[in-house]
């Protein structure tokens, strides 16, 4: 197979390396590929996946959920929050209530064990992040934050619309 003459274009799938290295989306999914492989090293060691690290972190925060809401904050289908969440369960990290206003709703909230498990592997992602953002300046670091924050923004409004 012939390679394709080069055309100037605004338009239509990056044509070079160079180009290829500077589609965003592309970028995108490099970097999370190579974080989730990075991150997954260190949280096997624990015995824990990238899913429920996430779902630790959110729960620190906001101290209790429903399984759609860890879904989401937790980047994943709301079945791999579910399985993921009964194992949790199992393993004593967290635990499931029912709601007080709505009898059909399960809560839930961090134990004393899954905080413990958070901020003993909370010091691997921070080597990590260490390393993700080595050179780069804070100042760098905020603008990327932002652009980043508002392209999931933009892909937000398609998502729910």
């Amino acid at each position: 197979m012939g390679r394709r003459p080069k055309a100037s274009r605004a338009s239509g799938p990056p044509d070079t390396t160079e180009r290829l290295q500077r589609y965003v989306p592309y970028l995108v999914n490099q970097l999370s590929s190579l974080w989730t492989t990075m991150q997954n090293g260190e949280l096997g060691k624990d015995e824990i996946n990238a899913v429920a690290l996430r779902t630790l972190a959110a729960l620190y925060i906001h101290q209790s959920l429903t399984v759609n809401e860890i879904a989401a904050l937790a980047m994943t289908e709301q079945s791999t929050a579910s399985r993921t969440i009964d194992t949790m369960v199992s393993a004593g990290w967290v635990e499931r209530t029912i709601a007080e206003k709505d009898l059909r709703r399960r809560m839930i909230a961090l134990t004393a064990a899954g905080e413990a498990l958070l901020l003993k592997v909370w010091p691997a992602m921070e080597k990590n992040y260490t390393t993700l953002t080595k050179g780069i300046s804070a100042r760098d670091i905020d603008v990327c934050a932002k652009v980043l924050a508002q392209m999931i923004d933009n892909m937000s409004g398609i998502r729910n619309d």
